[in-house]
């Protein structure tokens, strides 16, 4: 008997969990080959992600409205800052909140960063057509939604 491969066992599973996994897993794994070279990891790269949409966010904000537990926004903000991408600065209203900047080198990697986000995004979504796409990107949202009741 043969062994099984990864693309037979995707075929024949019908658990969503497990299929969430796997692609998680697949995703975490590219994610390290692309990010090696700026010496961050995915849960960095989220953390510029958001920055790049909305800097000067507070750290605790960026924690609840991502789903990212404090702690490890906290040590992943000190790995941005060790790299020189990001800083913190005290709110000059509020002392107890940080807000979170990118330095010039966080700046400069921004089309970099959006490619392989973009990149991993045509990856995962190939051989699907505008509507599918579409179609996917909501049956997604409503798992996320879900799954937001469990934080």
């Amino acid at each position: 008997m043969s062994e099984e491969t990864p693309i037979q066992w995707i075929e024949d599973i019908n658990i969503a969990t497990a299929l969430i996994s796997f692609t998680y897993r697949s995703v975490q794994k590219y994610f390290a080959k692309e990010l090696a070279p700026y010496r961050i990891g995915w849960g960095h790269f989220a953390i510029l992600m958001s920055l790049y949409d909305q800097e000067g966010c507070s750290q605790d904000s960026l924690a609840q409205s991502r789903g990212f537990d404090k702690t490890m926004i906290a040590k992943s903000i000190l790995k941005l800052e060790e790299e020189g991408i990001v800083y913190r600065k005290i709110d000059q209203e509020d002392k107890r909140i940080k807000r979170l900047y990118l330095t010039e080198k966080g700046r400069t990697i921004k089309p970099e960063m959006k490619r392989i986000g973009l990149e991993l995004n045509t990856l995962l979504l190939k051989g699907f057509n505008t509507d599918e796409s579409s179609s996917t990107i909501e049956r997604l949202r409503k798992i996320a939604l879900n799954a937001a009741k469990f934080q």
